[in-house]
């Protein structure tokens, strides 16, 4: 396939003091085939007036406003925006981050050229100091489900460009506020791992203290909050497909240790005990003594780690996470 179309896929909300820089960056691909479907997530600022301007002069950029048979936030406007594209290769992006000119012309190249299902490229900021990129020592062998799902494999949103035959059946999970790139990469590597990675870095991202990402950075308290609802919701979405005990193992210990970090402070969801205790059969009961010294002594190590006996996963991945 020669040049095929890519459709770009980016939610809003509240951005039109930043999304200029980033539709400025798509402007200046060297690839040119392209459409930039923007999906708004009900703005209140000038959002809708400053992307008519760019529609005016660039007939491939699309303004959309999500509609109430998708649930308020990204996800739901990421999927609403997929239904109306077009491309062959989906390229998923955020309304304040930037490309690097080449991003589309080599993602798209590499998947053209080779017989893959996607690509995935590297992601840094570029307006504060990065963080190790560990995350990105990876080999292409690496890559299954469970390496990505428990391991120490990661991959932001934007580093991800994919045929549209592939996530046709796949969607983000509209329940989940954070980890929904993470639930999204699960499923699609349950349906495949033939991918192709570009080891250079083709996305600038942008640090903003009021996002998410900024205020789980800012407060330990929603870090660990936010860390749960994300296993939890990855857990119950997907363990049927995945079908892997180590996956459930792994899943419901972290949301075991937020629980225990956080002084017994989190409302434990319906249903969490029963697939503990499933998970767990011989020892699940390590996380009721956990609770009560937890309560009593403000200490629950020991039973934690009792509870973890014999778990193989990627320490140093756990460390970061739980930071």
């Amino acid at each position: 396939m020669l040049n095929p179309l890519v459709s770009i896929i980016i939610p809003t909300y509240n951005r039109a003091h930043l999304i200029g820089e980033t539709l400025d960056s798509i402007i200046a691909q060297t690839y040119s085939n392209w459409e930039c479907i923007i999906v708004d997530d009900g703005s209140m600022d000038t959002t809708e007036q400053l992307i008519e301007g760019y529609m005016v002069n660039d007939s491939r950029f699309q303004y959309h406003q999500r509609p109430d048979t998708h649930l308020p936030g990204g996800n739901g406007a990421r999927n609403y925006g997929f239904k109306l594209s077009k491309g062959d290769y989906i390229q998923w992006f955020d309304s304040d981050d930037l490309m690097v000119p080449k991003k589309l012309e080599l993602e798209a190249k590499a998947l053209t050229e080779n017989d893959v299902d996607f690509v995935v490229s590297k992601t840094k900021y570029f307006n504060t100091k990065n963080n190790s990129f560990f995350n990105y020592d990876f080999e292409v062998s690496d890559v299954t489900f469970e390496s990505y799902a428990i391991d120490y494999i990661r991959w932001h949103t934007p580093d991800l460009m994919v045929k549209r035959s592939v996530i046709k059946t796949i969607q983000f999970n509209e329940i989940m506020s954070a980890g929904q790139e993470h639930n999204f990469n699960c499923k699609l590597l349950l349906k495949t791992n033939n991918l192709y990675y570009l080891d250079t870095f083709l996305t600038l991202r942008r640090y903003t203290p009021s996002s998410i990402q900024g205020q789980r950075d800012q407060s330990a308290e929603i870090h660990l909050k936010k860390m749960f609802e994300t296993h939890w919701h990855n857990y119950i979405d997907i363990k049927e497909q995945a079908n892997s005990s180590k996956f459930n193992r792994y899943s419901l210990l972290q949301c075991v240790h937020c629980y225990l970090e956080l002084k017994n402070e989190i409302g434990l969801p319906n249903g969490f005990m029963k697939e503990l205790k499933e998970a767990f059969p011989k020892r699940y009961y390590f996380f009721y003594v956990a609770k009560f010294t937890n309560s009593a002594f403000g200490k629950y190590y020991k039973f934690y780690e009792l509870m973890k006996q014999n778990e193989v996963f990627n320490t140093y991945h756990l460390k970061q996470e739980n930071q």
